[in-house]
């Protein structure tokens, strides 16, 4: 706070200060609107608006146009005509993060295309990026040896500007370094070409003598690059990748179906190995010193069928380590694609990435394919659904009992899932769609049923006669809303205020019992509708098949009868968060040595949070413990299992619908509480069982359950309490309502 009320009062003081008014400018205030504002109370905006009109008056508005950064000449220009709305508009829709905006030339002038550019009122000096966004960007996107020559392709432009066909002048400052142009290159788009659509155009090749890498086999070269009146300069490496001595893996390629890589060094196959998935070669060959190994590219993982494998970064292992890349894999990256499979060859083996087209794998692409989703007029088809579930890497939840029964009484029905790409296994009837594709925005537009546990884009446009039903994952427990996003100062107003929005999408909620409607007028001041009477995501734990699935999975798990199963599940922790919807895993429990303790008659389930799991932190399995974070349903483990390990996380409100005995592992109760995500209302009033602080006291209890006895009043009334309206049959009201409501 002492911060921010310093930076109150520089900008209160910038009038008479010693600064220039266009050093202020350029300097001061961006850093202000940046903090625009972290204590909510808006100080830090009233002082701009009171004082940004004054300093603009006194600055000479060209060099102001070089000087400012394009993205804070737009709010200087909201702030001068005292438009906070029109302010708060371009903050929400991300002005600072420029990354995501085209740019440009206008009238010979690089432009970015922020928030407003639709907009004739606002000049389009507005938009001209200043001297110091004009910097050079630029790598080496690929480099080889060919005999006794050295070759490598050079991105080089500026920053956050698409020549849009104009091709950026470039000279190698460094003596005896001559580049030439090549324009658009294949190959793996890295860096800042990730962010433009055009930005491969600016691209050039060098070829010298490798001689003059000299003894390191490096060198630096110094190259200008002049666009557009502006020039930059910057330095590049080119460096000769070091051969690994020994085995190595030589090229990796996508075929038919297959992943083939072709090495040298391995009299034995090796293994292929991402966090998720662990591949067993097919065919092993040796020709002298070289191999050629396939793998399939597809995987059961969890007896779900053969499905294509996930994205994520996957590495030739040999002998419990990764084998190293030819130093030509390494500097000369290729992109790879066969059916499903979109990747790349990376410094570590393989990396599958989303199977999209290009441009729908830039956040360019994404704004452009956002913006025409935006303004596409359509009707909406009355037979289709569409589901969604977290960030789109499973089918489970509430959605897909509701997908089960909307199937099960119409089977001609389209129901359509976004999902991150192709391993995810749906439910019966479902059709795939990769989400971000543009297939995908336009089954969001065309849907009748829209359904999800997380949030909708804040781009999100629904037509008349859609309806949007928002289940959220789990009962409520956890602060969340507004009284979190104040909790924790947003970073700007924008965040806040985006919290309140999310509410004007809903159409209806998905509630486990009517008061909880409480929380979420208070959290989102919601005033609709809700489903009250059960949450669909727990039907699966009474349903008629619940033995059948649970036989079924502990025998793919690999539990004996004769073992007492343990499911160990937390929750995220906020502050092992970077806000990407990842977190590093909690680390306060060591399951393998509570695996150890407890002996061969039991096994514990560890599953980590769906963000954990994002971060690629994985327990590992074995030594009596089976990591199943990757598991694609949780209902699946619940009914496996015996006895669960649980802590805050509302996962324990669905157990308890079981009647097996959970105790509550809380060694971070009180930080969990006042510093980080904090209640609802208090822990003890919804843990129906031990809790324990003391990892030391866990054995004890999983070995000898008497203490069932002690905690039965307290499961029954929490049972009464929270899951009063969980009969196996909330997916058939809340199907029941959807099919009857009038949009």
């Amino acid at each position: 706070m002492g911060r921010l009320r310093s930076l109150t009062r520089r900008v209160r003081d910038l009038a008479t200060g010693p600064n220039k008014p266009l050093d202020v400018l350029a300097r001061e205030v961006p850093a202000a609107i940046r903090k625009l504002p972290k204590d909510l109370d808006g100080s830090i905006e009233a002082e701009l608006r009171a004082q940004v009109p004054e300093l603009l008056r006194e600055v000479d508005r060209a060099a102001l146009v070089r000087a400012v950064p394009s993205w804070a000449k737009v709010a200087l220009r909201h702030l001068e005509h005292d438009d906070v709305d029109a302010l708060h508009a371009a903050l929400n829709q991300g002005l600072i993060d420029v990354r995501q905006f085209a740019g440009g030339l206008h009238d010979g002038l690089p432009v970015l295309h922020l928030p407003g550019w639709d907009d004739p009122s606002i000049p389009r000096e507005t938009f001209v990026l200043a001297d110091s966004e004009t910097r050079f960007a630029g790598e080496v996107v690929r480099s080889r040896v060919v005999d006794d020559r050295f070759e490598a392709v050079l991105r080089a432009g500026f920053a956050h500007i698409d020549a849009d066909g104009a091709v950026p002048e470039l000279t190698v400052m460094t003596p005896g370094v001559r580049a030439a142009y090549v324009g658009e290159t294949s190959g793996h788009r890295g860096g800042a070409a990730m962010w433009r659509e055009t930005y491969d155009l600016s691209t050039w090749a060098v070829d010298l003598p490798l001689s003059r890498l000299g003894p390191e086999q490096a060198l630096e070269v110094e190259v200008e690059v002049r666009l557009a009146g502006r020039t930059a300069r910057g330095r590049l490496q080119l460096v000769v990748p070091p051969e690994p001595i020994g085995p190595a893996v030589d090229a990796i390629d996508l075929e038919r179906g297959t992943i083939v890589v072709r090495g040298r060094g391995l009299d034995t196959a090796p293994t292929l190995q991402s966090s998720s998935v662990t591949l067993t070669a097919t065919e092993f060959t040796r020709l002298g010193s070289s191999f050629r190994c396939v793998f399939p590219a597809t995987a059961d993982r969890w007896g779900r069928g053969e499905l294509p494998l996930p994205i994520g970064d996957y590495v030739v292992v040999a002998d419990g380590e990764p084998l190293p890349l030819a130093a030509e894999l390494v500097g000369w990256p290729v992109d790879l694609a066969d059916g499903p499979l979109v990747g790349h060859t990376s410094d570590a083996g393989l990396r599958l990435i989303k199977p999209r087209l290009p441009d729908e794998n830039t956040m360019y692409g994404q704004r452009y394919l956002r913006e025409a989703y935006v303004a596409l007029e359509t009707a909406v088809d009355p037979k289709m659904a569409m589901f969604q579930c977290y960030w789109a890497e499973v089918a489970t939840d509430s959605q897909a009992a509701i997908h089960r029964e909307l199937h099960r009484r119409d089977p001609r029905m389209r129901l359509y899932w976004g999902t991150v790409d192709h391993s995810v296994a749906l439910p019966e009837g479902a059709k795939r769609l990769v989400a971000g594709t543009r297939e995908w925005y336009s089954a969001l537009a065309t849907a009748r049923l829209l359904v999800k546990n997380t949030e909708v884009g804040a781009y999100t446009r629904l037509r008349p006669g859609q309806v949007y039903l928002q289940t959220f994952h789990g009962q409520p427990f956890k602060r969340m809303g507004r009284p979190d996003f104040a909790r924790r100062m947003a970073s700007w107003r924008a965040e806040y205020e985006a919290t309140e929005r999310r509410s004007t999408y809903w159409d209806v909620i998905c509630l486990p019992y009517p008061e909880a409607d409480e929380f979420y007028r208070e959290a989102y001041d919601w005033q609709g509708p809700a489903f009250d009477h059960g949450l669909p995501r727990t039907d699966a734990l009474l349903a008629e098949d619940a033995d059948d699935v649970r036989r079924a999975t502990r025998r793919l798990l690999g539990i004996r009868d004769d073992q007492t199963a343990v499911l160990h599940a937390t929750t995220w922790r906020e502050d092992l968060s970077r806000g990407d919807n990842t977190s590093a895993d909690p680390g306060l429990l060591d399951v393998k040595a509570l695996a150890e303790e407890l002996g061969d008659d039991v096994v514990v389930l560890q599953r980590s949070h769906h963000s954990v799991a994002r971060s690629d932190q994985r327990h590992g399995s074995g030594g009596g413990v089976v990591d199943v974070t990757d598991h694609p349903e949780i209902n699946d483990l619940v009914l496996a299992s015996d006895l669960a390990i649980l802590d805050y996380t509302s996962l324990r409100f669905d157990y308890a619908i079981t009647g097996k005995p959970m105790v509550f592992f809380v060694p971070d109760l009180e930080k969990y509480e006042q510093e980080l995500r904090g209640f609802l209302f208090p822990f003890e009033e919804s843990a129906p069982g031990p809790v324990v602080r003391d990892s030391g006291d866990l054995a004890a209890l999983v070995r000898d359950t008497a203490w069932v006895a002690e905690h039965a009043d307290a499961y029954a009334a929490f049972n009464e309490r929270f899951n009063r309206f969980h009969d196996g049959r909330a997916a058939e009201r809340v199907v029941d309502g959807l099919l009857g409501w009038d949009a």
